[in-house]
């Protein structure tokens, strides 16, 4: 399952915004002592998988899973052409999956059946959660609250009897962007409700100039997220 609807706008800004940032590469550093050499890893709603790409040198095998069959071609085509022979990718659902796996992660990724997920993990099952903030990179009054927020899994955890650890953190997750309109089109894609005036004024209001050539304008998102580890 993917929460985004991928195609070519929403793959292309998120790439920017991953690489703009170092968001992926920072969340990594806090997977990382998590893992073990030999782990195979599955990736529940991998996405475009730039978190796996970060974590295949410290792990034998990744299995990336998402629904979204855009998603899946393009981390597909992108292992290829980065000579990556330990991400294997499939396109489905989670509760496709018969195998079990040294370690689970799942990223932002929605709600899930837990207790099916925990029997295919054989050490440890990772889940990285918003914080429990709506996210900021358009009006406020179109924001959608998290369904995976801390205190969502927290609850779900608690009423499963299931120990875990919670380590809350925060990384740059804003979006770059090339032109104003650009920027106007991001916050309409988000927001398609709003109108010109709205959308004009939290342009004034939050845009900044990078002085950048290939980015000259970005919209700054602090990400505030909550990871859970699940020891088997």
């Amino acid at each position: 399952m993917s929460l985004i609807v991928w195609d070519e706008q929403s793959s292309g800004r998120f790439m920017d915004a991953s690489e703009y940032t170092g968001f992926h590469t920072q969340l990594a550093k806090k997977i990382i002592p998590y893992l073990e050499p030999g782990d195979t890893l599955c990736d529940i709603g991998c996405g475009l998988g730039r978190l796996d790409f970060e974590l295949a040198p410290h792990v034998a095998e990744i299995l990336a899973v998402d629904i979204s069959e855009y998603a899946i071609r393009t981390l597909e085509k992108n292992v290829a052409l980065a000579g990556i022979s330990n991400i294997h990718v499939r396109q489905g659902n989670a509760e496709e999956l018969e195998q079990s796996f040294d370690v689970i992660l799942m990223s932002l990724f929605g709600l899930q059946d837990t207790s099916g997920i925990l029997k295919r993990c054989r050490r440890r099952h990772v889940r990285i959660v918003g914080a429990g903030r709506k996210s900021g990179l358009y009006p406020e009054r179109y924001r959608r609250e998290l369904k995976d927020a801390v205190p969502i899994v927290q609850d779900e955890f608690d009423s499963l009897g299931i120990k875990y650890s919670l380590e809350m953190c925060s990384f740059e997750f804003g979006q770059p962007l090339r032109t104003k309109h650009d920027a106007e089109q991001f916050v309409l894609t988000n927001a398609p409700e709003a109108d010109s005036r709205e959308i004009a004024d939290f342009l004034n209001d939050n845009m900044q100039q990078t002085g950048r050539d290939d980015f000259p304008f970005y919209l700054p998102y602090q990400k505030e997220l909550g990871i859970f580890v699940v020891q088997m």
